[in-house]
């Protein structure tokens, strides 16, 4: 069996580095007391990612909640893998290395919907170590609009459940988009028992679909021949001899029985 070529990509080496937390600028509202017990605990067990912009700033693209729990404990700097400027591509294959620790299925979906106009799903999985399988089922959940992929792992949607619906077309995964964005408006989960109601719906018009384009089915004994059948069965009842019967329709007499009984029916 022939092996999918790697593709691979080369990516820069990041530089290891302490940096002054007064030089970072964390995009989220604060840090949970889970992660600050954790720092305090443990202290920094994986360094932050950052992006270094040619005038020496830099962007923090991954440890957002992890500066700011740093900060809130009064740390003054933190440990971080810095990179130089790159494209979004190549970010996402960073990104997908770092959150193999603990995936993120929404994100992951969006980092690998980046690398589509560069990798093939084949170079993708040899690139990120995922599945095939998995890389076509998040390039699929990726096609979802940004707010309901933003509901994955919510009380509202479960991944198996986005999953199913991600494979929906048309007016059925709109249908699905609507009822599951009114869920999170009601707090509510959108579950496999509100999907199924719209699969089952899109499986019975398929069905129906079907049904309308099979050809007419083909007799598998001529009709001439039960015809025929039912007469001689007609005969046997009746005392009437099949030669008999095929004299009288010969005959001028039972001509025009024939075309008086049309004429009634």
């Amino acid at each position: 069996m022939t092996q999918p070529p790697l593709l691979s990509v080369t990516l820069p080496q990041p530089e290891t580095r302490v940096v002054a937390l007064t030089e970072l600028d964390p995009q989220t509202r604060g840090a949970s007391n889970h992660l600050k017990a954790a720092l305090r605990t443990t202290g920094q067990l994986h360094p932050i990612t950052l992006e270094e912009s040619p005038s020496g700033q830099y962007l923090i693209r991954d440890g957002n909640r992890r500066v700011a729990a740093a900060a809130a404990l009064g740390w003054t700097e933190i440990t971080a893998q810095v990179y130089g400027q790159m494209t979004e591509a190549e970010w996402a294959l960073v990104a997908l290395g770092i959150h193999n620790r603990s995936p993120n299925p929404a994100e992951e979906a969006r980092h690998l919907a980046l690398l589509v106009g560069r990798l093939t799903p084949e170079g993708i999985s040899a690139n990120t170590g995922l599945t095939l399988g998995a890389v076509r089922a998040r390039l699929k959940l990726a096609s979802l609009p940004g707010d309901v992929l933003n509901l994955i792992g919510t009380s509202t949607l479960s991944l198996g459940t986005a999953t199913r619906l991600s494979r929906l077309q048309g007016v059925f995964l709109n249908r699905a988009l609507n009822a599951v964005r009114q869920a999170a408006r009601d707090e509510k989960p959108f579950g496999a028992s509100a999907l199924r109601e719209i699969t089952v719906a899109r499986a019975e018009l398929l069905g129906a679909r079907l049904l309308a384009c099979a050809p007419a089915p083909v007799p598998l004994i001529p009709a001439c021949e039960l015809l025929a059948a039912e007469v001689r069965s007609l005969c046997a009842a009746r005392g009437v001899g099949l030669g008999e019967l095929l004299s009288e329709l010969g005959s001028p007499a039972g001509q025009t029985a024939a075309a008086q009984y049309a004429e009634v029916n």
